[in-house]
Protein backbone atom coordinates (compact mmCIF):
# COMPACT_ATOMS: atom_id res chain seq x y z
CA UNK A 1 0.00 0.00 0.00
CA UNK A 2 1.57 3.42 -0.95
CA UNK A 3 0.99 6.41 1.20
CA UNK A 4 1.78 9.82 -0.01
CA UNK A 5 4.29 12.01 2.17
CA UNK A 6 2.87 15.42 0.27
CA UNK A 7 2.01 17.76 3.44
CA UNK A 8 -1.64 18.86 3.40
CA UNK A 9 -2.55 22.04 3.18
CA UNK A 10 -5.20 24.46 4.25
CA UNK A 11 -8.44 24.89 2.77
CA UNK A 12 -9.75 27.75 2.01
CA UNK A 13 -12.26 27.74 4.96
CA UNK A 14 -9.35 26.98 7.19
CA UNK A 15 -7.48 29.55 6.07
CA UNK A 16 -10.70 31.77 6.15
CA UNK A 17 -11.06 31.00 9.64
CA UNK A 18 -7.06 31.81 10.71
CA UNK A 19 -7.11 34.90 9.18
CA UNK A 20 -10.33 35.65 10.96
CA UNK A 21 -9.06 34.74 14.46
CA UNK A 22 -5.85 36.52 13.97
CA UNK A 23 -8.34 40.00 13.15
CA UNK A 24 -10.00 38.96 16.51
CA UNK A 25 -6.89 39.27 18.14
CA UNK A 26 -5.60 42.24 16.86
CA UNK A 27 -9.48 43.91 17.72
CA UNK A 28 -8.86 42.58 21.46
CA UNK A 29 -5.33 43.97 22.11
CA UNK A 30 -5.10 47.09 19.97
CA UNK A 31 -7.37 48.74 22.15
CA UNK A 32 -4.65 47.58 25.02
CA UNK A 33 -1.72 48.89 23.50
CA UNK A 34 -3.30 52.21 22.52
CA UNK A 35 -4.58 52.60 26.35
CA UNK A 36 -0.54 51.87 27.28
CA UNK A 37 1.11 53.93 24.90
CA UNK A 38 -1.99 57.16 25.85
CA UNK A 39 -0.94 56.56 29.53
CA UNK A 40 2.55 57.08 28.90
CA UNK A 41 1.94 59.78 27.13
CA UNK A 42 -0.47 61.22 30.30
CA UNK A 43 2.46 60.35 32.61
CA UNK A 44 4.83 62.17 30.71
CA UNK A 45 2.74 65.44 30.46
CA UNK A 46 2.02 64.81 34.07
CA UNK A 47 6.01 65.07 34.17
CA UNK A 48 6.42 68.00 32.28
CA UNK A 49 3.55 70.40 34.00
CA UNK A 50 5.44 69.47 37.32
CA UNK A 51 9.02 70.62 36.05
CA UNK A 52 6.59 73.99 34.72
CA UNK A 53 5.56 74.22 38.65
CA UNK A 54 9.21 73.43 40.10
CA UNK A 55 11.05 76.17 37.49
CA UNK A 56 8.20 78.25 38.63
CA UNK A 57 8.89 78.02 42.27
CA UNK A 58 12.61 78.30 41.39
CA UNK A 59 12.15 81.19 39.62
CA UNK A 60 10.04 82.61 43.08
CA UNK A 61 12.44 81.93 45.16
CA UNK A 62 15.74 83.43 43.14
CA UNK A 63 13.34 86.66 42.56
CA UNK A 64 11.25 86.67 45.68
CA UNK A 65 8.60 87.04 43.30
CA UNK A 66 6.42 84.96 40.35
CA UNK A 67 7.15 86.10 36.69
CA UNK A 68 5.32 88.20 34.68
CA UNK A 69 2.61 86.63 33.43
CA UNK A 70 3.27 88.80 29.97
CA UNK A 71 5.77 91.73 29.51
CA UNK A 72 5.69 94.79 26.90
CA UNK A 73 7.41 96.88 26.35
CA UNK A 74 7.60 100.17 23.10
CA UNK A 75 11.26 100.59 22.70
CA UNK A 76 12.42 102.85 20.25
CA UNK A 77 9.04 101.86 18.13
CA UNK A 78 9.78 98.91 18.36
CA UNK A 79 7.56 96.16 20.16
CA UNK A 80 8.84 94.02 22.81
CA UNK A 81 7.16 90.85 24.12
CA UNK A 82 7.91 87.78 26.19
CA UNK A 83 5.51 85.43 28.04
CA UNK A 84 6.31 83.38 31.78
CA UNK A 85 7.32 80.90 29.67
CA UNK A 86 10.42 82.85 28.35
CA UNK A 87 11.28 83.61 31.68
CA UNK A 88 11.66 80.30 33.36
CA UNK A 89 13.49 78.89 30.03
CA UNK A 90 16.71 78.72 31.85
CA UNK A 91 14.54 76.88 35.20
CA UNK A 92 14.18 73.71 32.63
CA UNK A 93 17.94 73.25 31.48
CA UNK A 94 17.38 76.17 28.41
CA UNK A 95 19.58 78.20 29.78
CA UNK A 96 21.05 78.32 26.10
CA UNK A 97 18.40 79.36 24.53
CA UNK A 98 17.77 81.99 27.16
CA UNK A 99 20.72 83.83 26.34
CA UNK A 100 20.38 83.62 22.94
CA UNK A 101 17.62 86.26 23.39
CA UNK A 102 20.64 88.80 24.46
CA UNK A 103 18.64 89.76 27.57
CA UNK A 104 19.74 92.19 30.47
CA UNK A 105 18.86 91.99 33.91
CA UNK A 106 15.84 90.41 35.08
CA UNK A 107 14.22 93.81 35.92
CA UNK A 108 14.86 95.01 32.05
CA UNK A 109 13.84 92.05 30.28
CA UNK A 110 12.72 92.66 26.89
CA UNK A 111 12.20 90.42 23.69
CA UNK A 112 13.51 92.65 21.10
CA UNK A 113 12.76 92.03 17.07
CA UNK A 114 16.50 91.02 16.48
CA UNK A 115 17.34 88.43 14.18
CA UNK A 116 19.11 86.66 16.96
CA UNK A 117 16.18 86.94 18.82
CA UNK A 118 13.83 86.08 16.05
CA UNK A 119 16.09 82.67 16.13
CA UNK A 120 15.18 82.21 19.31
CA UNK A 121 11.57 82.95 19.66
CA UNK A 122 11.48 80.15 16.77
CA UNK A 123 12.50 77.38 18.73
CA UNK A 124 10.47 74.37 19.91
CA UNK A 125 11.02 73.83 23.17
CA UNK A 126 10.09 70.18 23.50
CA UNK A 127 9.54 70.58 27.53
CA UNK A 128 6.30 72.92 26.55
CA UNK A 129 5.21 69.63 24.03
CA UNK A 130 3.00 67.43 25.51
CA UNK A 131 2.97 64.54 23.14
CA UNK A 132 -0.61 63.61 23.41
CA UNK A 133 -1.27 67.01 21.73
CA UNK A 134 -1.14 65.62 17.94
CA UNK A 135 -2.09 69.24 16.74
CA UNK A 136 1.61 69.83 17.02
CA UNK A 137 2.72 67.57 14.79
CA UNK A 138 1.04 70.24 11.39
CA UNK A 139 1.66 73.39 13.21
CA UNK A 140 3.79 76.36 11.60
CA UNK A 141 4.96 79.34 12.81
CA UNK A 142 6.81 82.22 12.08
CA UNK A 143 9.95 83.09 13.56
CA UNK A 144 8.49 85.52 15.82
CA UNK A 145 5.99 82.73 17.35
CA UNK A 146 6.47 79.49 19.26
CA UNK A 147 4.11 77.53 20.99
CA UNK A 148 2.92 74.59 23.44
CA UNK A 149 0.48 72.63 25.24
CA UNK A 150 0.52 74.32 28.41
CA UNK A 151 -1.15 77.52 29.71
CA UNK A 152 -0.63 79.60 32.96
CA UNK A 153 -3.38 80.55 35.17
CA UNK A 154 -3.18 84.51 34.64
CA UNK A 155 -4.96 85.28 38.17
CA UNK A 156 -1.75 84.32 39.90
CA UNK A 157 1.11 85.77 37.78
CA UNK A 158 -0.53 88.99 37.45
CA UNK A 159 -0.73 91.72 40.53
CA UNK A 160 -2.93 94.94 39.81
CA UNK A 161 -4.51 95.43 37.03
CA UNK A 162 -5.86 98.04 35.27
CA UNK A 163 -8.12 98.17 32.03
CA UNK A 164 -5.51 99.53 29.74
CA UNK A 165 -2.83 97.53 27.58
CA UNK A 166 -0.41 97.99 30.51
CA UNK A 167 -1.77 95.25 32.68
CA UNK A 168 0.55 92.87 31.27
CA UNK A 169 2.98 94.53 32.79
CA UNK A 170 1.54 95.45 35.91
CA UNK A 171 2.45 94.11 39.33
CA UNK A 172 4.22 90.99 40.17
CA UNK A 173 2.89 88.01 42.33
CA UNK A 174 4.03 86.13 45.29
CA UNK A 175 3.52 83.36 47.40
CA UNK A 176 1.78 85.66 49.80
CA UNK A 177 -0.87 86.77 47.24
CA UNK A 178 -2.27 83.35 46.94
CA UNK A 179 -4.67 83.46 50.27
CA UNK A 180 -6.69 80.27 49.20
CA UNK A 181 -3.70 78.24 49.53
CA UNK A 182 -1.24 76.89 46.80
CA UNK A 183 -3.24 73.06 47.09
CA UNK A 184 -6.57 74.87 46.01
CA UNK A 185 -5.19 77.19 43.21
CA UNK A 186 -4.47 76.67 39.48
CA UNK A 187 -1.34 77.41 38.15
CA UNK A 188 -1.16 75.61 34.91
CA UNK A 189 -3.15 73.66 32.40
CA UNK A 190 -3.43 71.84 29.32
CA UNK A 191 -4.35 73.55 26.69
CA UNK A 192 -4.50 72.14 22.82
CA UNK A 193 -1.69 74.07 21.08
CA UNK A 194 -3.50 74.68 17.66
CA UNK A 195 -5.18 77.82 17.11
CA UNK A 196 -4.82 79.51 13.85
CA UNK A 197 -1.27 80.10 12.43
CA UNK A 198 0.03 81.70 15.37
CA UNK A 199 2.08 80.38 18.24
CA UNK A 200 0.62 80.31 21.78
CA UNK A 201 3.95 80.56 24.34
CA UNK A 202 6.75 82.75 25.33
CA UNK A 203 6.80 84.88 22.26
CA UNK A 204 3.77 85.98 20.28
CA UNK A 205 1.62 89.05 19.69
CA UNK A 206 -1.19 91.12 21.47
CA UNK A 207 -3.52 88.94 20.23
CA UNK A 208 -3.67 85.17 21.16
CA UNK A 209 -1.59 85.99 24.08
CA UNK A 210 -1.40 83.81 27.07
CA UNK A 211 -1.66 86.07 29.77
CA UNK A 212 -5.70 86.05 28.95
CA UNK A 213 -7.60 85.49 32.66
CA UNK A 214 -8.51 81.98 34.28
CA UNK A 215 -7.88 80.39 30.74
CA UNK A 216 -10.44 82.55 29.36
CA UNK A 217 -10.82 83.81 25.91
CA UNK A 218 -12.89 86.72 24.33
CA UNK A 219 -11.07 89.61 25.63
CA UNK A 220 -8.16 90.67 25.93
CA UNK A 221 -8.05 92.63 29.07
CA UNK A 222 -8.96 91.32 32.34
CA UNK A 223 -11.99 93.28 32.83
CA UNK A 224 -13.69 92.65 29.67
CA UNK A 225 -16.58 89.61 29.70
CA UNK A 226 -15.08 87.58 26.93
CA UNK A 227 -13.48 85.30 29.76
CA UNK A 228 -17.03 84.75 31.22
CA UNK A 229 -18.27 83.94 27.82
CA UNK A 230 -15.08 81.10 27.05
CA UNK A 231 -12.68 81.16 29.55
CA UNK A 232 -13.13 79.59 33.13
CA UNK A 233 -17.21 79.26 33.39
CA UNK A 234 -16.10 76.42 30.32
CA UNK A 235 -14.98 72.99 32.14
CA UNK A 236 -12.06 71.24 30.59
CA UNK A 237 -13.19 69.30 26.81
CA UNK A 238 -15.83 72.46 26.22
CA UNK A 239 -14.03 73.31 23.69
CA UNK A 240 -11.99 72.05 21.94
CA UNK A 241 -9.76 74.43 19.60
CA UNK A 242 -10.13 74.51 15.65
CA UNK A 243 -8.59 76.52 13.18
CA UNK A 244 -9.84 79.76 13.85
CA UNK A 245 -10.50 79.53 17.01
CA UNK A 246 -8.53 82.74 18.22
CA UNK A 247 -10.53 83.82 20.82
CA UNK A 248 -11.45 80.88 22.68
CA UNK A 249 -8.82 80.03 25.19
CA UNK A 250 -10.33 76.99 27.42
CA UNK A 251 -8.08 73.74 28.59
CA UNK A 252 -8.07 71.34 26.39
CA UNK A 253 -6.18 68.38 25.98
CA UNK A 254 -5.46 65.28 23.74
CA UNK A 255 -6.39 62.82 26.85
CA UNK A 256 -9.60 60.95 26.96
CA UNK A 257 -11.76 62.73 29.70
CA UNK A 258 -10.12 65.55 30.87
CA UNK A 259 -7.16 67.90 31.40
CA UNK A 260 -4.08 67.60 33.89
CA UNK A 261 -3.23 70.71 35.66
CA UNK A 262 -0.51 71.93 38.16
CA UNK A 263 -1.36 73.73 41.34
CA UNK A 264 0.39 76.56 42.70
CA UNK A 265 2.32 73.96 45.53
CA UNK A 266 3.60 72.26 42.18
CA UNK A 267 1.38 69.08 42.35
CA UNK A 268 -0.49 67.78 39.37
CA UNK A 269 -3.62 66.44 39.05
CA UNK A 270 -6.15 65.08 36.68
CA UNK A 271 -9.27 67.50 36.18
CA UNK A 272 -12.43 65.43 34.92
CA UNK A 273 -14.39 67.01 31.78
CA UNK A 274 -17.03 66.17 33.94
CA UNK A 275 -15.84 69.12 37.11
CA UNK A 276 -18.49 71.12 38.31
CA UNK A 277 -18.30 74.28 37.07
CA UNK A 278 -18.09 75.96 40.19
CA UNK A 279 -15.29 74.41 41.71
CA UNK A 280 -13.29 74.93 38.52
CA UNK A 281 -13.62 78.66 38.94
CA UNK A 282 -12.79 78.28 42.87
CA UNK A 283 -9.69 76.17 41.29
CA UNK A 284 -8.50 79.11 39.01
CA UNK A 285 -9.22 81.97 41.34
CA UNK A 286 -6.31 82.40 44.14
CA UNK A 287 -7.78 85.11 46.90
CA UNK A 288 -11.98 84.83 46.64
CA UNK A 289 -11.59 82.84 49.91
CA UNK A 290 -14.44 80.34 48.58
CA UNK A 291 -13.78 76.70 49.75
CA UNK A 292 -12.93 74.26 46.89
CA UNK A 293 -15.44 71.36 46.46
CA UNK A 294 -14.06 67.76 45.63
CA UNK A 295 -12.97 67.07 41.76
Amino acid sequence: MHVSSRARGFTLVELLVVIAIIGVLIALLLPAVQQAREAARRMQCTNQLKQLGIATHNFHDTYRKFPYAYQEQNLNGVMNRGTLFYYILPYIEQTALYDQSQLDSYANNRITNGLGNKAARGQIVEAYICPSDSTSSNHTHSADWTYGSFEMNYNVFVGKASTSDATQNATQQNLANVTDGTSNTLMFAESLQKCGSEGTIWSHGVWNVKWMPMFGGGKDRPSGTGQLEYGITSVPQTVKRQTGCNSLRTTASGHPGGVNVALVDASVHFIPATIDGTVWWNLALHNDGNVVGDY
